[in-house]
């Protein structure tokens, strides 16, 4: 497994992968999956405004799973908190992807110096993914309990947060 930089050929692949999980599950609260126009749109401007976004790769050079970090909320005080956002292919899970995703989502955002906290925000179907973050660190800090519905269901999220400082 390779983790590198996202490229824009990869754009066709990522948008497959998300639009996956946003018709079968509701660990995204996106209803609609976004075109493949939109998706490359939304990857470079991350990109373009400084924050991280990583692709998993197989052997075969094949799509196993995407990181990005993102702005947590619009405000400027908000500037040194990023949301972390990871995906792996139902097929790469259980594999390590997440793991090695999450570990140079982190490392990325730590180079970066601008950051202070990296933030989760996980939907409660998305069990897997609070064990992977909180085997790197973060913390639960809260929830909010039915805040978004999805299938006919209400769902909750857990925040989960980390400090990015650098500890000998």
């Amino acid at each position: 497994m390779q983790i590198t930089q996202f490229r824009t050929s990869q754009t066709s692949e990522i948008t497959a992968l998300y639009a996956h999980y946003v018709g079968t599950t509701a660990i995204t609260f996106d209803l609609d999956p976004p075109s493949e126009s939109q998706m490359a749109e939304k990857l470079h401007g991350l990109l373009h405004d400084g924050y991280p976004v990583l692709v998993a790769t197989n052997d075969s050079n094949k799509l196993a799973g995407y990181a990005y970090a993102s702005s947590y909320r619009p405000k400027r005080a908000y500037q040194h908190s990023a949301e972390v956002t990871i995906y792996v292919d139902p097929a790469a899970q259980g594999q390590g992807v997440g793991s090695a995703l999450m570990n140079a989502l982190i490392e990325a955002l730590q180079a970066a110096e601008q950051f202070h906290l990296a933030i989760a925000m996980i939907a409660d179907d998305a069990k897997a993914s609070i064990k992977l973050h909180q085997k790197f660190g973060f913390k639960k800090v809260g929830y909010l309990p039915e805040v978004g519905r999805k299938f006919n269901k209400w769902h909750g999220v857990s925040i989960l947060q980390r400090s990015l400082s650098k500890i000998p």
